[in-house]
């Protein structure tokens, strides 16, 4: 038996077609760019800008971030061991008196008739600034409601169904407990 020796000039050059690769990924590129469809709220940055029958820039101010702020109000509603509503505390939020004022333990009652009241005295609040020259814009109220762990589902869908009546649109359901959030 003989052995044969391999030759150093054996070397395989492998085939890579690049022309039908480049091919595919401009295929896939325009695909792709041609179906993108953004969603509105990518193109919209929030600017306060002072409006354009201003005149001189200099000689007025800008508005102020901090008028441009919603009021945030906070409910905490404890529950009983069965699942109700125990009370219902209406509080500021970021106010120095974490108490709050208490509204009992009934929507319809304590909760729905405070909370309409608040809805309409920053809907008036809304309206004279959007009256004044030049007219600002606030955003809505936002309304957190802070649910105790064992409140049943019913009852916070009629808190949430009570907010929405009140006039509050920007409605945010919370645990109590800051670490279950």
């Amino acid at each position: 038996m003989s052995r044969r020796k391999r030759k150093a000039d054996d070397d395989v050059q492998p085939d890579l077609p690049i022309t039908p690769m480049l091919d595919m990924s401009f295929q896939l590129l325009a695909f792709f760019i041609m179906t993108f469809n953004p969603t509105p709220t990518e193109g919209q940055i929030r600017m306060a800008l002072p409006p354009p029958d201003m005149g001189d820039s200099r000689s007025s101010t800008p508005p102020s971030p901090a008028d441009e702020k919603p009021m945030k109000w906070a409910v905490v509603v404890l529950a009983t061991d069965n699942g109700q509503i125990a009370k219902m505390t209406l509080r500021e939020e970021g106010a120095t008196d974490d108490r709050g004022e208490d509204l009992g333990a009934s929507v319809a009652t304590g909760l729905l008739p405070r909370i309409k009241k608040l809805a309409d005295e920053d809907k008036r609040r809304r309206d004279a600034a959007a009256a004044e020259k030049p007219p600002r814009t606030i955003p809505p109220p936002k309304l957190t409601l802070e649910i105790g762990e064992k409140l049943l589902h019913a009852y916070v869908v009629q808190l949430m169904d009570a907010s929405v009546q009140a006039g509050f649109t920007d409605i945010a359901p919370v645990p109590i407990d800051k670490k279950n959030r």
